[in-house]
This record gives C-alpha cells, sequence and structure tokens, in this order.
C-alpha cells in the first residue's frame, strides 16, 4: 500500500465518524475475522488488544509487546481493503516523542487510526491532562508529519478508574479531558463504560465532537445512541469472548459424548470461509 493510498483509506475512515448514522466496529483479533467483516459489508475494521492479547496467550494491558502487536496489526491491515484502525492501549510508552514514534509503526504497518488511554500504569489512576494533551498533541504532529490523517480515538478511563468524587464530578471530568483531548488533536472521544443515553448526551453536547461508545450489557440500544449523536459503537473483547464461549460449550458437551451439532450441522461451511479468501 502506497503512502498515498493509506491517505486515503484514512480520510475516508474519519469521514465515516462524521457520517449520518453509528459507525459500528465489532473489534476483531485476526485477517480472517477482518476479512468477515468486509465481506459482510462493513466500511472499516477495528481491532481489540485484549482480543490479539489474550489469542497469543498474554493477559491485556500491554503485557505484550509492542512489536508483536504490530506484527498482528499488520496482518489484518494488509488482509482488508477497508481502513483499520488499531486499540494500542496506552501507547506502549510513557513520554509524548515516544508515543509519537510507536503510532507512527502503527502508520507503516497499515494501519490508519488508533485508540489511545489516558491510564496510567503507576502513580496516579490517570495521566495528568496537560501531559496527556501533550501525548496526543505529539502523535497528531507525527501524523502530519507523515502526511497521513490517523485518527485518533482519545479515550478516558475516569469513569474505570480510581478517579474520586461522584457521578457529576465524573462526568465533569470526563467532558474537560474530552474538550482538552480533542483541541490536542483528537477526532474522536471514548469515555469508556459510560453507556446510558442521559450520561452521554450530556458529555456530547458538552464536547461537540465524535463519541465511541462501548456496547456492553446495560448500554443503550444502538438507535437510541444514533439519536443522541453518537458516531461510533465498539465490542471491545466481546466478540472473541463471546467466541471463547462457544468453543467452551462444544468442548464440554464433547467431554461428556454429546452431540456433534453445533461444530457440524450450525458451524460456518469451509467454502463460506473460502469466500473470505479469495483474490488473496
Amino acid at each position: 500500500m502506497t503512502k498515498a493510498e493509506q491517505k486515503i483509506k484514512a480520510e475516508a475512515l474519519l469521514s465515516l465518524h462524521h457520517a449520518p448514522g453509528l459507525l459500528v466496529l465489532p473489534n476483531i483479533w485476526d485477517p480472517l475475522g477482518a476479512l468477515m467483516l468486509q465481506r459482510i459489508g462493513y466500511p472499516a475494521v477495528a481491532t481489540a488488544s485484549a482480543s490479539i492479547a489474550f489469542s497469543l496467550g498474554y493477559d491485556d494491558g500491554q503485557k505484550i509487546s509492542l512489536d508483536t502487536m504490530l506484527e498482528a496489526v499488520g496482518r489484518i491491515a494488509r488482509s482488508v481493503d477497508v481502513p483499520v484502525t488499531a486499540d494500542m492501549e496506552r501507547g506502549f510508552g510513557e513520554r509524548p516523542e515516544e508515543v509519537a514514534e510507536n503510532m507512527r509503526r502503527v502508520l507503516q504497518a497499515g494501519a490508519v487510526g488508533v485508540n489511545l488511554e489516558d491510564s496510567t500504569v503507576i502513580g496516579v489512576p490517570l495521566h495528568d491532562l496537560k501531559f496527556q494533551c501533550d501525548r496526543i498533541g505529539a502523535v497528531r504532529t507525527m501524523a502530519e508529519e507523515e502526511d497521513i490523517p490517523l485518527v485518533i480515538n482519545a479515550r478516558t478511563d475516569v469513569f474505570i478508574s480510581k478517579f474520586t468524587g461522584n457521578r457529576e464530578t465524573h462526568v465533569a471530568e470526563t467532558i474537560r479531558r474530552g474538550k482538552a483531548y480533542f483541541d490536542s488533536g483528537a477526532d474522536c472521544f471514548y469515555p469508556i463504560l459510560v453507556g446510558d443515553t442521559d450520561t452521554l448526551r450530556q458529555i456530547h453536547d458538552a464536547v461537540q465532537a465524535p463519541i465511541n461508545v462501548l456496547a456492553v450489557a446495560n448500554t443503550a440500544p444502538m438507535r437510541e445512541l444514533e439519536a443522541i449523536g453518537i458516531s461510533r459503537l465498539s465490542l471491545g473483547p466481546g466478540m472473541m469472548k463471546a467466541s471463547m464461549m462457544v468453543m467452551k460449550i462444544i468442548a464440554g458437551e464433547l467431554k461428556d459424548y454429546g452431540s456433534y451439532d453445533r461444530f457440524t450441522t450450525e458451524a460456518m461451511d469451509s467454502n463460506v470461509l473460502r469466500l473470505y479468501l479469495k483474490n488473496r
């Protein structure tokens, strides 16, 4: 893929955040999953860092090396024609310049979007606001140097961290960070585990920019999210967890001498899988 082609993909991914309707991203962890989503008609593909790590025998939380993560991201990006955005956790570094160079390698791997979290491993639960803005700004500057409009999905962990205070305090801090992250160069804001329409409407109306929501059990229905202006819905490791549950059920049934139906009559046919791989 040439740099010009990658730039077109980045522009396409960014435009999806401003198009009518909800950009739904069922995060995957391998090329076959990416090819399946492309074949179904998804206009973009997102990776889940946890799913990639789990699939390779690592825990989530940057326990996997950057090189190993980039190898997986690169395989996925090369497998499909649609834009790919990669979950890069905390950027696999701390200092702004270090994170920027790591995200340059994401671009070199073929992805055109990244997730960046504001959690920190040690010390306070979240990066200082200015420091996180410096990290986002450094990535934006790098993308401008590369002349590729990398789509930065800036995640805040206010609602899942040890951030003190009540709900109002959490909402206020989330809004403060959202505005600052956009001013620093982010394209989308991801207040993870905020899923009710009242809170999301409050955040969206204040930040006035694309918002990413994580789909979990208590997340508002997609039509409601779309109605209040939410731009993007992702599943995180949800697809992988669901797949593993099916595998566990099959394995349990076989251990008890059960039926073959779940992995024969109820399974995807090999010829369908080959359709996904066609022209590769």
